[in-house]
């Protein structure tokens, strides 16, 4: 059964994942010709492209017309590029969807057909190789703000030492002992020695859509995603993709990586 929950998670993994980037996007940004096509707009690519993103709710925009504000701030953009893998007898496409960094992060699914005539076979192809976008539900979500890191404790002494000789000398009792008190409310838990950092106590604190694991730092150590399952969270480390999953009573994580294990870990909810 365990097995069984971690390969459907993992099919699903990559789209879900995906589908939280996108809304990080305000823009779809749409080249006037693709790389792999000598004129602009050939066999109405650029426009078919453009009509199947603006259907699905997102706004889109020509890489030769860009407002201004993603001229200012080119990393409200995804862009688009047209995969195109055709033979003779076939044509083949596939989308995919770069950052301002240049960097991959989605790639759609591969259409193909047979058709003759080229600007009929790009619209069966690329309509096909679209349907990895439809569904999405996409809303534009604004980065939130990062929080503003509290002020460390700091500790004043009415008679100011000036050196170690003097602190030698001078005795200074608890009443002359002024603290700032601490601005983040300290965990009352204790840390569990001896064990590794993958069984160390987590405790689940509530975010949006999902929950973070904290240790007794606290520190963020995990961002869990919710899905349809109450006992099974996606998760994102260090780039790497996973899963969070509760197997007769008790979690674990696994990554998808080569050689990756399941891994327990210890959550407080």
């Amino acid at each position: 059964m365990k097995k069984l929950i971690v390969i459907i998670l993992f099919s699903l993994l990559g789209y879900m994942a995906c589908y939280g980037q996108l809304n990080n996007y305000k823009y779809i940004i749409v080249p006037a010709k693709f790389k792999d096509f000598k004129n602009e707009n050939q066999f109405r690519t650029s426009t078919l492209v453009k009509y199947l993103f603006s259907n699905e709710g997102f706004n889109v925009v020509y890489d030769n017309k860009l407002p201004t504000e993603l001229e200012e701030n080119p990393c409200l953009g995804a862009k688009v590029a047209l995969i195109n893998e055709s033979s003779l007898f076939q044509t083949k496409t596939r989308l995919s969807l770069t950052d301002c960094h240049g960097v991959l992060f989605m790639m759609s699914q591969e259409g193909r057909t047979k058709t003759k005539d080229f600007e009929q076979a790009y619209r069966e192809a690329i309509s096909e190789s679209f349907g990895s976008f439809r569904g999405l539900n996409y809303k534009y979500e604004p980065p939130k703000e990062e929080s503003k890191t509290a002020e460390p404790i700091t500790v004043s002494f009415e008679n100011d030492v000036k050196s170690l000789e003097s602190v030698s000398e001078t005795k200074i009792s608890t009443e002359e002992v002024k603290t700032v008190a601490d601005p983040i409310e300290k965990l009352d838990v204790q840390a569990e020695p001896n064990l590794p950092n993958e069984r160390g106590t987590l405790y689940a604190q509530p975010v949006d859509g999902g929950y973070q694991l904290v240790d007794t730092t606290p520190k963020v150590i995990y961002v869990l995603k919710e899905t349809s399952s109450p006992d099974v969270f996606l998760v994102n480390k260090d780039g790497k993709n996973g899963v969070v999953y509760k197997n007769e009573e008790k979690w674990f994580i696994e990554m998808d990586e080569k050689g990756a294990k399941a891994k327990e870990l210890n959550i407080k909810f």
